[in-house]
């Protein structure tokens, strides 16, 4: 895939790691269960490291029926390895913990999406080099897996020592929302440090980009310069550059806006 506007490979990084769930994102495939979405899981990884073990037996039909395709288990062996990290969509504290003895005795590269209550469990989280990939409005109380939602999750985490990534959560129609995310992280705690990372250094270093995120010598030259405080809604974009090369701050939005302003 390539951004035509940029002239370059939009995909930085492929695949950049395997996704699960567990709570309610999970009961619908575990009927209604919480404790069978999880089990259901570990039956997955279990039988992915049973095949990479007996190949040979599975290729020839002399082992039992997995829980999985061939190429599902084969999809799994780089996250058994621990060279791609599984993120698991989990926001009951319970959920976080079950993930966490899930990742310690497969030595797991976890990351948890969510969270709502992972400050509850932030010392496990940062015991364990955990990162929490999480979205500062979340913070209604929802569905029961969220009765302890608090308004300061990023800065709860990241003053426990948990590396915090700021994001939208999928919903890539809003990414254009997440300074203004990371600024009400500000606002609720955080510091402007610890909510720059979040969303520059933090997700570049979790998901293991080692050229992105930060201005430094040989790294890609992805620049946006702003006429003040970037979390501020006021700032605006004075000058972006993609690899080194300016681009046009011009969007549809100015576009119009200059359309519409000059009619009679």
């Amino acid at each position: 895939m390539r951004d035509r506007a940029f002239g370059k490979a939009a995909v930085v990084k492929a695949p950049a790691a395997m996704y699960a769930a567990l709570g309610d994102a999970a009961r619908s495939s575990a009927a209604g269960s919480r404790g069978r979405g999880f089990e259901k899981l570990r039956e997955l990884l279990d039988d992915a490291a049973s095949y990479a073990r007996r190949r040979r037996n599975f290729e020839r039909n002399q082992t039992r029926k997995f829980a999985a395709s061939r190429l599902d288990l084969e999809a799994l062996q780089p996250v058994l390895a621990g060279r791609l990290p599984l993120v698991v969509r989990a926001n009951r504290s319970s959920d976080i913990l079950a993930a966490l003895r899930l990742a310690r005795t497969l030595k797991l590269r976890l990351i948890i999406e969510g969270g709502t209550e992972a400050w509850l469990v932030a010392k496990q989280l940062a015991a364990a080099k955990v990162p929490v990939i999480c979205n500062p409005i979340h913070n209604l109380p929802w569905s029961f897996e969220r009765i302890h939602v608090v308004n300061d999750l990023p800065a709860r985490l990241a003053t426990a020592g948990v590396r915090v990534a700021i994001s939208t959560l999928g919903d890539a129609a809003n990414a254009r929302n997440l300074r203004q995310l990371a600024g009400i992280a500000v606002a609720r705690g955080m510091t402007k440090a610890q909510a720059l990372a979040a969303v520059t250094t933090a997700p570049a270093d979790i998901f293991g980009v080692r050229n992105r995120g930060r201005l430094r010598a040989g790294d890609a030259a992805d620049v946006v310069v702003w006429s003040g405080d970037p979390f501020e809604l006021s700032s605006k974009v004075d000058a972006i550059i993609v690899g080194g090369t300016p681009q046009t701050t011009r969007t549809r939005q100015t576009r119009l806006f200059e359309r519409y302003r000059k009619l009679p």
